[in-house]
């Protein structure tokens, strides 16, 4: 049986070096149709697994790619299993790594390596955008941009990376249900990762990342204040109750700032009906969002 990742994991050295993807050996990514897996080595240092699928329509041509960011649970076969029907009818790659709890807590993880790091190529985002590389390497990914999903945790990790890392080729971010924000501030009485206070943000910063397509999506029913994995700091509760209302609370922020900036911001809240805090449910309607006209 041929060992899965191998060539991704040469990319992923030939990148430490300082080459591009390109020039690595191809990835053994999207190799067939079909669900697989894999691994990637980063010159973070880190290595993780990635669950790949690529739908029939994608075995003759190039299709887009779509990135699913699990949530606590790290479960990053079930990120990508929640985007294959809504891939098998739109026609695009679904890649989604695993951070495990081991080399990836929740600083590195949810919150991206940010604190008390102000070199932004140490910080957990960058991962994601080496990794579309490798992608890009296999030949099989059309574009030079990806859509971002992250479900609870991801969705933590996904709104933090579309606003201290502007200039990544996401071409639309989905933030699902996440637990609490980092506020599109960057003064106040908290810092992050409860706002962009104590970061490298700026107000260019902002204005960059307010151009970008975001669906903040929040599930009409993920209203429980109890629930087990809700965050109860301080600092989150400051945002409201449950994630609903943290959700409305964070994208109100965005607005105010987009217009003490005089800027537009492309960010759009998106109330999903009858959905709690469930991850199959949240992809479904944001592959509605996202893909209905194909």
């Amino acid at each position: 049986m041929r060992r899965p990742g191998r060539g991704l994991m040469v990319a992923g050295l030939a990148l430490a070096f300082g080459l591009s993807a390109a020039f690595a050996e191809t990835p053994a990514l999207f190799a067939g149709t079909g669900p697989a897996e894999a691994s990637y080595s980063d010159p973070l240092p880190a290595t993780i697994a990635v669950s790949t699928y690529v739908p029939p329509v994608c075995a003759a041509e190039p299709c887009p790619l779509l990135i699913a960011v699990h949530g606590m649970g790290r479960n990053a076969k079930g990120a990508r299993d929640a985007w294959k029907a809504a891939a098998d009818r739109a026609g695009f790659l679904v890649l989604a790594p695993r951070f495990d709890k081991e080399q990836f807590p929740s600083r590195r993880f949810q919150q991206g390596g940010v604190r008390g790091e102000p070199d932004k190529t140490k910080w957990t985002f960058g991962l994601i955008e080496r990794l579309f590389d490798g992608a890009r390497a296999s030949g099989r990914v059309a574009g030079d941009s990806y859509t971002i999903f992250g479900h609870s945790a991801g969705a933590q990790f996904v709104h933090r990376m579309v606003m201290l890392v502007p200039e990544a080729r996401i071409a639309t971010a989905v933030v699902a249900n996440a637990g609490y924000y980092t506020l599109p501030v960057l003064a106040g009485d908290r810092a992050y990762p409860y706002s962009l206070k104590a970061t490298p943000a700026t107000d260019a910063t902002l204005i960059r990342a307010f151009s970008k397509p975001v669906l903040v999506m929040l599930g009409d029913r993920d209203i429980d204040p109890d629930h087990p994995q809700l965050n109860k700091s301080r600092g989150a509760e400051e945002q409201g109750p449950t994630r609903f209302a943290r959700g409305e609370y964070f994208i109100a922020m965005a607005a105010d700032e987009a217009r003490r900036l005089g800027v537009a911001l492309r960010w759009r809240e998106v109330a999903v009906p009858g959905v709690a805090h469930q991850q199959s449910g949240m992809a479904k309607a944001a592959a509605a969002e996202l893909f209905a006209a194909r």
